[in-house]
């Protein structure tokens, strides 16, 4: 995942997040007063839901949201004329994001260090319960794995029985319904979004409802008992050392909570709408969260079908030689070419072309020489634009210089995209393709002119008929085109190990300016 996805991702989250702390921020206290306390609670589910949301695929519409990722270049220089490159700013704020969401994780480690230093040593109790050496912020239920109830110095002297086991079954709650653990998920939460505001509120406020719903919960199982609670809690030590990780008594509202007990217990109507009222604003949430992301990357460009057919035009300078050739393929689809040096060396090309967005094109595919990787490289170029690769074997003696250019031409029918499931390949050799003769009239009247051709290959890599697709001007240079391109022999491409026929279109340029004419071929189906 690029930079740029991590930070769309980051700014993706941190609104969605942002829309649940605030909606949740805007119920809390008329829920509390309609459903209870533990209604309220329930509310803070949004966010989890709110993440999930962020990671799940987005709609699907037909518009590219392609990202174009750094050429990564093992030997040799890219060359990209008309290639748009990733700006250095978004790896610059990811490094800042990274850097405070380690400084507030060091805080709330060291928070969580001096609350536990405070607490002395601990001793484990006959009845499994763990004894502190202080008071303050005490009971309180620490650990994520391993979650216990740590109990404060003269727990016994400082309540009563009655009121020892409320406390006790406020702790008791806590550890039942994972609170920790939900305390922990705020921690991190608090982390990653340390630089929103909102989260901060979050933590606060949730862990808040968090305690009030653990004192209805109490009261509702002891009935009677909201004085001797309400007394409980009056004698308990309070704390403002925060304790990131763990339930503990910090300085939460007393006198709100204290009120709370006053309050009457929810019944199974309030429960039921409860429940009802979670699950509908859950759905309807996620729901108008996930529909507003934007969408989800597709293979296709405006104008354009799946199944879009390229035409990627290469000329290709090995060693002071040049070849032109023309490979027709489906987005999506593997092509490759070759070509054989006079010093041994045969160059191999395999490239994947795809849409990309803005309308541009990600080329992306690997340079070998004699089968050894020498470049992996991967363009983002405008359409029609040239765009030049130039790479060389390891000890310098052979260079390969490509200039790549691919337009869109056609869909793909579904002959043809069945045919392209193979990568086509051609090799291009000189010795075995000698360049038509120059027409006398023509060479007279200085008359340069192109010729495409589509020829007919066999399995055994002669020709087997050629036709004229293109020429200009027509007829000048068809006949000498179709006598050369007769005594011409290809390398097949191969399907499952074995050669197989096909086509291939060829241009061929009649320059005055040179003496040999520029023929090669493109790989098709």
């Amino acid at each position: 995942m690029s930079s740029i996805d991590l930070l769309s991702l980051l700014a993706t989250s941190t609104l969605t997040l942002s829309a649940a702390v605030l909606l949740v921020l805007l119920l809390r206290r008329p829920v509390r007063a309609w459903l209870g306390s533990s209604a309220a609670y329930l509310l803070w589910l949004l966010l989890p839901v709110a993440l999930l949301v962020v990671v799940l695929p987005a709609p699907q519409k037909d518009v590219v949201q392609m990202h174009a990722v750094g050429s990564a270049v093992q030997v040799g220089q890219l060359l990209a004329a008309g290639t748009s490159t990733l700006p250095a700013w978004p790896g610059g704020i990811l490094a800042v994001w990274l850097a405070g969401a380690l400084l507030v994780a060091l805080h709330l480690f060291r928070q969580q260090r001096r609350f536990q230093r405070g607490l002395g040593t601990l001793r484990q109790r006959s009845d499994g319960l763990w004894q502190a050496q202080s008071v303050s912020g005490l009971p309180a239920v620490m650990g994520v794995l391993k979650p216990r109830i740590v109990l404060p110095l003269g727990f016994e002297q400082r309540y009563s029985p009655a009121e020892q086991e409320l406390v006790l079954l406020h702790e008791q709650v806590h550890l039942r319904r994972g609170d920790v653990v939900a305390n922990a998920l705020l921690a991190s939460l608090h982390c990653l979004q340390w630089f929103n505001p909102l989260l901060l509120l979050a933590v606060k406020y949730s862990r808040q409802d968090q305690e009030l719903s653990c004192d209805e919960r109490v009261i509702a199982r002891a009935a009677g008992a909201r004085r001797s609670y309400g007394e409980a809690m009056l004698k308990t030590g309070l704390t403002s050392i925060l304790l990131p990780v763990g339930c503990h008594w910090h300085n939460h509202p007393l006198k709100e909570r204290i009120a709370m007990l006053k309050r009457p217990v929810p019944g199974t109507k309030q429960w039921a709408a409860m429940l009802l009222m979670s699950v509908g604003l859950f759905s309807g949430f996620g729901f108008a969260a996930w529909a507003a992301q934007p969408a989800r990357a597709v293979a296709t460009t405006p104008g354009a079908t799946s199944g879009a057919m390229y035409a990627t035009a290469v000329r290709a300078t090995l060693e002071g030689q040049e070849h032109r050739f023309e490979l027709r393929e489906a987005a999506g689809k593997p092509f490759s070419f070759s070509t054989n040096s006079d010093k041994g060396v045969q160059w191999t090309g395999e490239f994947v072309l795809q849409p990309a967005q803005g309308g541009l094109l990600n080329l992306q595919g690997s340079l070998k020489a004699n089968g050894t990787l020498v470049s992996s490289p991967t363009l983002l170029i405008k359409p029609g634009v040239p765009a030049g690769i130039e790479v060389s074997t390891a000890d310098g003696s052979s260079m390969w210089k490509l200039e790549i250019t691919s337009t869109a031409v056609a869909s793909a029918t579904p002959d043809t995209a069945a045919a392209a499931t193979q990568p086509a390949a051609v090799v291009i050799s000189s010795k075995n393709q000698a360049p038509p003769s120059y027409p006398k009239n023509a060479f007279d009247q200085n008359i340069s002119g192109k010729v495409v051709l589509q020829i007919e290959v066999g399995a055994d890599g002669q020709t087997k008929d050629v036709s004229v697709v293109e020429s200009q001007p027509q007829g000048v240079f068809d006949a000498v085109s179709i006598a050369a391109a007769r005594q011409w022999r290809f390398t097949p491409a191969q399907q499952d190990g074995k050669p197989m026929a096909g086509k291939v279109r060829v241009p061929i340029w009649f320059d005055m300016d040179e003496d040999v004419v520029h023929t090669d071929d493109a790989a098709g189906s």
